[in-house]
């Protein structure tokens, strides 16, 4: 058996004017004029490591390269999309 840590980001672009609460946050959920990405873990390998990453302990070593696989992943998967989520505030993305 293994621990497998699994993830999730949204970046939501609220247009000016728009409150807090014009789009409630969290995955599938839709309101409002406020635009999300959704980054999840990814399922297979990036850049030759697995994801989502496992280990068979769940010691303090394993939590460390459990968190540097995550941020790796989810930058790896937000700076593929940079120009779709800068383009969320010109009505684009």
């Amino acid at each position: 058996m293994a621990y497998r840590l699994t993830y999730s980001a949204s970046i939501e672009w609220v247009a000016p004017g728009m409150g807090p609460f014009d789009n409630p946050g969290g995955p599938n959920q839709t309101g409002g004029n406020a635009q999300t990405l959704y980054f999840p873990n990814t399922q297979g390998q990036v850049s030759g490591v697995n994801y989502p990453p496992t280990s068979t302990t769940f010691l303090a070593s394993d939590i460390t390269a459990l968190l540097a696989s995550m941020t790796t992943d989810l930058s790896t998967q937000m700076n593929a999309a940079i120009a779709r989520v800068q383009g969320f505030s010109s009505g684009g993305g």
